[in-house]
This record gives C-alpha cells, structure tokens and sequence, in this order.
C-alpha cells in the first residue's frame, strides 16, 4: 500500500478583534435549583468518609511495614561472605494490593537519609540488561524506564569516570559514595511473574558487588517459600540469607474496610449508606478479579457522585434545609417515591387520615416529616449493625456452627434475608446447648457489643450465672442445658421380635435445671432483639434518600464491556450518531454499505465478510466501490488509509510478514 507524506498545520493563538462569544448559560430550574447545595453535601460528607478509610489503609499493614523497616535499619548488609539480607514478604495472591505495600515500605524506607528504595516489577526487567538499567535509573533518582532491547546504551559521564554504559552498576557505586548511603533496598514486587533464570542472574550479579553496593533485597512472593526457592538456581538461593513477614491477607483487609464503611461508632448526622446490591456487587467484584483497596474506594466514592449528582432528593440528606433552599418539584418527587407511597397506604390501611392528608398538602409539614424519618432511618440501619455485631461475635464461640463473614452476615442483613434464615436457626439451635462456661464466656463478650435492654438483660443473667457457679463444687463438670445430647439417653424395647429405639430426656440436677432457665431467658432476649431490628430497609419510608443501591451505574462503569459497544458502534453506527442518512428503512433493517456512513464503519463491515487473510488492494477496491467512483482518488485513499490505521489501532488488523500486501485478522485480547 502507498502512503503520501501530510502536515498537520497547527496556527499559533491570537487574540481576536471582536468580542468572544461566550455560551449562554440559562439559571437553574426546578430539580436542578438544588446542584449547588448538593455538591457542596457531597464534599463534605465524602471528605469525612475518605478520611477514615485513607487513615484505615494506612495502618493495614503497619505492624508489618514497622517490622521489615526494623529488620532494614537494624540488619547488617553483609550478614555472610556472598550473602545479602533479605525481607521475604507472603503477600499473598492478591497481586493489586502489592502496590500499596512496596509503595508504603518506599515512603517508609525513604524517610531516611541513608536509604534508598528501588521497586522492580517483572514488566520492567524483560532481560538482565534492562533490568540493571531501571534498577540504576531509580535508584539515581531518574525518571526514565526503558524495556526496549534495541535501544542504543547512552553513556553516562561521572565524576569518577568519563563514560559508563548506563547498566553498569559503576554509575550506582559512584552515587552511593557521593550521598554516603548505608543501604541500597532492591525490592522485587512479584517474584512469580519473573523469569526463574533472569532473577537469579540478578541477584548472584548484584551479590558480586555486596562489598561495594550495601544492597538488601525484598521479594514479594505471592504463594510460599518452597515455589520461591524451587525457582532461584542453588547458586542465587544461596547468596539470599531471608527473614519471613507476612501480610495481612487481602480477605482480612477487604473486612476491614467494609467494617470501616459501615462503622458507627462515629456516627454522624448526615449520612449516605451503601445499599445490599451494590455492597455485594463491589465484594463480589473484589474477590472475583482480585482488586487493589484503593479499587474498593473509588466505588464507594463513585456511589457518593452517583447520589448527590443524580439524585435532587439527596438534599434532604441535609440536615439544615430550608424551604427556600428547595423547590416544589422537589416535594411533588418526594410524594411520588415508591416508600411514601407505600408509608402512605399503610397508614390508611391503619386508619389513620390526618397524617396523609397533611403529608399531601402541607409542604412545611412534608418537610419536618422527611427530617424526622431520615434520623428514625439512620438509627434503624445502626441498629442493623450493632445486631450484625452481636451475630458475629456469637459466632466466634460455636465453633459447631459454619462460620460466616461479616460483610455477608452484612449484606444478608441489609437485604432483609438474615431474619429466619438457616443460619439464624442454626445459630440459637447451637446457642441453646451451649455449657455454662461457653454461655459464661458469651455473655461477657457480648456486653461489650450490646446496648439498651439486651445488655442490661445480659448483666442480669451474668450475675445469676457466676452466682450459679459459685455455689457448684470446685473441680465439677461444666453445667449443661436441658437441649444438650447428653441430657438424653436411648432407650432399647424389644416387642414382637422387633427392636424399637426411643430418646427419653434424663432427670436434671438442680443446678443443671437453674442453668438451663438463664439459658432459655439469654435466648429468649436475643430472639427479641433480632425480631425488633433485622428489618428490611427497603421498607422504610424515603430510604431512597439515605440508602444508595443502584447497580447499573456501577456494573456499566468498573466492569465495562467496551469490545461489545465498539463492535455496535461501527456496525450500527445510526444508534449512536441517530442520522437520517444511515437510518433503518420501513422494514427495519439498516442501511449497511452506504457511502454515507463513517468511513470507518464501512471498511468494518467489508472486514467482517472477509477471511482471515485480507489483500489490501481488493479491500481497496471494494471501500472504493462503495463510496462511488466519482470520488477524489486522493480524498478516497485518504479516507481509507485513515480507516485501516483506526482499525489496527483497535487491534482489529495487522500486517503479516507472509504476504506484504495482506493484513491479517487478529483475536481481541482483554476486552
């Protein structure tokens, strides 16, 4: 294919005699008279929510980041002749969060005048050469990164020397002498996606120069030791003198986060929560494609803009909203919300006619109602949170029950689902043959989750139980409920030569009967409490004001499926430019082929009726044939060579060493 030189032309600014024409910006109407207040809502109230999750992040791994900032201060670089100390950190199979660790060690690492820290990933260190020229550049404080084998070495002048090739490791001695350093630490984020034969070049190269270079090493290792060494060569495991740390696994820090999320102990007034959908949506998205923390916050900060862009209701959120801050398109959208009118129905369902009808003619009135059913709201969901808290503290002393996380007892909360499900009554069946020292250690516990009743009830029947105890012997078997197996014995009855098999509940002790009554009263208050406050949100009246939980935003923003709107955008290109030209007929099929459409699209459509192998000159042919023969031969190569480098730019095409005519078709990779 020939190709023509062009210019792109590029005038210098100049100003203008006449007056700029500015675009005419009509004031704000209706719903929208509520953006400015909104936006400022959501500054404050996102400022808040990402202040705790930023101070969270940061001390995920703070014991860890302190231990391996120890083990480098206080280690000595050359602990051995041929050996180099080295952090061997498990961070686990969560590649995304490496990132933050190595990026917090840097910070961490870097704070001392006498260290520096160099990262190195596998994407950085195709070959060794190339691997040393990243290490030399970071560690000089240079900018540049080069992966490319071909490139010419540049030489570098010194104070020492006049030229070095830029991966002598010569250029890196000069620097240490020069800022007098004591520690050089080379970590390696992800040892498996390194080449076996390449990391132990590097790390027997870089041994040979310990008694020049003070270098530790960090290796991030994602599986175990054992994979870690199978992979280094004898000689390279050799040189390594390793200390272990572990990380906090990236299930336990997603908890965390989620905890902090939904944490009130701090609670403030106003506050968006995070609905069941788009919670669950977001954990599942973490666990399924292994996200980095930062990933999960993003999300949380995209259901914020969600919230107070698109939604005028979110002013409401606001605690100090007046009726001239709002408009009565605001109260006419709010009457017409699903949990009003439901909240409506019911109160008339009741018998109750004053409260709808003030609720339906009375603004003011509509107002104080909102305000008041947003704090009953708040505390309904709270007290959600503190039952979820109980469950999952109960749950840690019924080792016999299957053990849930909290985010799902959470999101099954949250969704309604939890009240009477099996895991509840797999719970309280547990729970009700629970020993008097489990149901001792219990109670303790579980005062310090608890408020109001439940936990004056759990004082109470903490002092009966340690008054029960006291007055068994020393020494003695534990005491146990009425519904524990051990309290029953089977027994045997032979009529007409068939056996028969009965369970007969055996006679209680005393103390056994007084244990099993504080026992019934325990299960009895939990079963109140979990009653009066596993609720389902969604049916609370202008929970669409303090709850977000739309998933499709989210769905069409952090799993996008561009390959799919591509593929429709120039096969159908009239459903995103709506023309007249490239419109569907009376029958409903478009007008494919036609030199009206985006050039573009046209030459996809002869791609997609071609095989595998395409001649350039017959696609020509066709793209010509199509757009007319009475075209500008010029304007019609130039509009096809536009089209085929838009279409090897989209990975559709590209040119096989075969046949210098053809192009060839290519799979899409990651989209």
């Amino acid at each position: 294919m020939d190709f023509q030189t062009c210019y792109q032309y590029d005038p210098s600014c100049r100003k203008r005699d006449g007056p700029v024409k500015r675009r005419k910006i009509e004031p704000l109407q209706g719903l929208q008279t509520s953006w400015p207040l909104r936006r400022s809502l959501y500054q404050r109230l996102w400022a808040k929510q990402q202040a705790r999750l930023k101070i969270l992040l940061l001390e995920i791994n703070d014991s860890t980041i302190s231990q391996i900032s120890t083990f480098v201060e206080t280690t000595d670089p050359q602990p051995a002749p041929g050996r180099i100390s080295s952090a061997i950190i498990l961070t686990g199979p969560s590649i995304a969060s490496h990132a933050l660790l190595f990026s917090q060690l840097s910070n961490r690492i870097s704070q001392t005048d006498q260290s520096i820290f160099v990262s190195l990933t596998s994407s950085l260190a195709p070959n060794l050469k190339t691997l040393l020229k990243n290490l030399i550049a970071k560690g000089t404080s240079s900018n540049a990164q080069s992966d490319d084998e071909d490139e010419v070495d540049a030489v570098k002048p010194t104070r020492k020397r006049t030229r070095l090739l830029n991966y002598d490791l010569q250029l890196l001695y000069d620097y240490v002498q020069e800022k007098k350093l004591s520690r050089v630490v080379v970590a390696f984020q992800d040892c498996e996606a390194f080449d076996g034969a390449l990391l132990s070049d590097a790390i027997e190269l870089l041994t040979r120069w310990q008694d020049r270079i003070p270098f530790v090493f960090f290796f991030g290792v994602a599986t175990s030791i054992e994979n870690f060494q199978v992979k280094l060569s004898k000689k390279a495991t050799r040189c390594i003198q390793g200390q272990r740390f572990d990380v906090v696994k990236a299930e336990s820090a997603l908890e965390q986060v989620t905890e902090a999320l939904y944490s009130v102990s701090d609670s403030e007034a106003p506050r968006l929560w995070m609905g069941p959908g788009i919670c669950s949506a977001t954990l599942r998205r973490q666990r399924e494609h292994i996200q980095s923390l930062d990933a999960f916050v993003d999300s949380v900060q995209y259901a914020y803009l969600s919230h107070f862009y698109a939604n005028a209701l979110s002013i409401f959120l606001d605690e100090t909203v007046a009726p001239a801050d709002i408009s009565n398109e605001h109260l006419e959208a709010v009457r017409n919300l699903p949990s009003f009118q439901q909240y409506v129905e019911t109160l008339l369902e009741d018998g109750e006619t004053s409260i709808p009808r003030r609720l339906l003619d009375d603004d003011q009135y509509l107002l104080e109602h909102i305000k008041d059913r947003i704090v009953s709201g708040t505390k309904a969901l709270e007290a959600i949170l503190d039952t979820v808290e109980t469950i999952a503290m109960l749950q840690k002393h019924i080792p016999a029950l299957q053990q849930q996380l909290k985010s799902a007892l959470l999101v099954d909360a949250l969704s309604g689902q939890l009240k009477d499900s099996i895991f509840e009554r797999n719970l309280f069946l547990y729970l009700k043959k629970s020993n008097s020292e489990a149901l001792l250690l219990t109670l303790q516990d579980i005062l310090t989750v608890t408020s109001g009743n439940l936990q004056k009830t759990c004082k109470k029947l903490l002092k009966d139980l340690e008054k029960l105890q006291a007055q068994q012997e020393e020494g003695g078997a534990p005491l146990r409920s009425e519904q524990d197996l051990h309290n029953a014995t089977l027994r045997t009855t032979v009529v007409a030569k068939k056996v028969e098999l009965s369970k007969q509940k055996s006679t209680l002790t005393k103390g056994d009967a007084a244990y099993s009554d504080i026992l019934r009263q325990f299960v009895e208050a939990l079963e109140t409490q979990f009653e009066a406050t596993l609720i389902n949100p969604k049916d609370l009246v202008f929970n669409e004001i303090f709850m977000y939980d739309l998933k499709s935003p989210h769905k069409d923003v952090f799993t996008p499926k561009p390959r799919g709107a591509i593929e429709r955008a120039l096969s159908s290109p009239h459903d995103y430019l709506d023309c007249e030209c490239c419109a569907p007929d009376a029958n409903g099929d478009e007008n494919t082929l036609a030199s009206t459409q985006p050039s573009t699209a046209t030459l996809y459509q002869l791609y997609l009726e071609s095989g595998a192998l395409m001649n350039v000159a017959d696609l020509r042919t066709a793209f010509v044939t199509i757009l007319g023969d009475d075209q500008d031969e010029i304007l019609t190569n130039a509009l096809f060579q536009r089209s085929l480098a838009e279409l090897r730019y989209l990975g559709l095409v590209r040119g096989t060493r075969k046949k210098a005519d053809h192009v060839m078709k290519i799979s899409w990779k990651g989209v």
